[in-house]
């Protein structure tokens, strides 16, 4: 009787981990959205990330029309110059969930990424 509960208890255990190591591989370490600054604004203007998922936003200004010159996520402390036709890339890790916005560096220009 004790050995078979004690199997029972490592077949469990075993299960157990193989679950959780399945669901370690499946998440992504990384999670990446492109933004292109045009003459319309931003694009995609609106995007989901993952909580404690690494994000990698990539944005690209391919105009002077407009005031994007820079970006500014003011939740997430992170400002940067955004050249014409050069990509910049803001690296973080979204700690909480919520909705935040992204903006251009005279607040006229405005996007929002929601967090989950």
């Amino acid at each position: 009787m004790k050995e078979r509960i004690i199997c029972a208890a490592i077949t469990g255990l075993l299960t157990l981990f193989l679950l959780a190591d399945q669901a370690a591989i499946a998440k992504p370490r990384i999670q990446s959205v492109r933004i292109t600054i045009s003459e319309r604004g931003y694009e995609p203007a609106s995007f989901r990330l993952r909580k404690g998922v690494q994000a990698r936003l990539s944005f690209l200004r391919t105009t002077d029309a407009t005031c994007g010159k820079e970006i500014v996520l003011p939740d997430f402390n992170l400002r940067r110059a955004l050249p014409l036709n050069q990509e910049v890339v803001l690296t973080f890790i979204p700690t909480k969930g919520g909705t935040f916005s992204f903006v251009c560096g005279m607040n006229m220009l405005r996007g929002q990424l929601m967090v989950q």
